[in-house]
């Protein structure tokens, strides 16, 4: 049984501790980076670089929202969201295995 190389390099990518634990927050719903690292209790910087990653592979999306939070009111923020691909991996893996 061979698992096709460009799904075990996506497993691998989704499976990571931070970006997983990403992945898990993202699905309950869509953040802006500054919730995502309180949530975390993780760096900015740290986290900006897995949520490039997790954007770069297809597995979150984002866009540009207008906050409507007290200290951000008005100002546009980049909010993430968990894309199918996530799902659809986890069920490429599952029907492999």
């Amino acid at each position: 049984m061979k698992i096709k190389d460009s799904l075990v390099k996506e497993v691998h990518v989704l499976l990571h501790p931070m970006r997983y634990r990403i992945v898990e927050l993202l699905a309950e719903k869509p953040m802006h980076i500054n919730a995502i690292c309180k949530a975390l209790g993780e760096e900015r910087r740290l986290v900006s670089y897995h949520l490039l990653t997790l954007e770069e592979y297809g597995f979150l999306n984002s866009n540009y929202e207008i906050s409507e939070q007290p200290k951000s009111k008005g100002k546009a923020i980049r909010k993430y969201r968990v894309t199918g691909k996530v799902e659809k991996v986890f069920l490429e893996l599952k029907e492999r295995l």
